[in-house]
């Protein structure tokens, strides 16, 4: 089973999330910010990050360059969500800074888990193997 982070400050997209990973057969976990989403990622090692770009002690764009900098979490996958950064310049900053997906909010369920899907079947293994 993949283990996807969602580092998300809406309680509402939050749920949302992990209600829809959940029903697609991934194991969730919830962070809220920059430094919640730094400690669930060293403690649970998950498959792949949903990044929120606003987060509320941080720009999730940085966040992304800081993992992607660190040997020990740079070959996890980021996914960029966002529901603010919808410009152009905002998509090429967080390719720029790593990630390997931009997802604008609200999006489409069966697009962002088909995302998902690619995203995971390139680069990652399940956490479960």
């Amino acid at each position: 089973m993949y283990r996807i982070l969602v580092i998300e400050d809406s309680p509402i997209m939050r749920q949302l999330l992990r209600t829809l990973l959940s029903g697609a057969g991934y194991e969730c976990i919830l962070a809220t910010g920059v430094v919640g989403g730094l400690k669930s990622c060293a403690q649970h090692k998950p498959d792949l990050i949903m990044l929120d770009v606003n987060l509320p002690d941080g720009n999730g764009i940085d966040l992304c360059r800081t993992l992607k900098a660190d040997p020990k979490v740079r070959h996890i996958p980021v996914l960029l969500l966002t529901g603010e950064a919808r410009g152009v310049e905002n998509r090429v900053d967080g390719f720029d800074a790593g990630a390997e997906d931009y997802v604008i909010k609200p999006f489409n369920v069966k697009e962002l888990l088909s995302r998902l899907k690619g995203i995971l079947q390139a680069s990652a293994r399940p956490t479960g193997i």
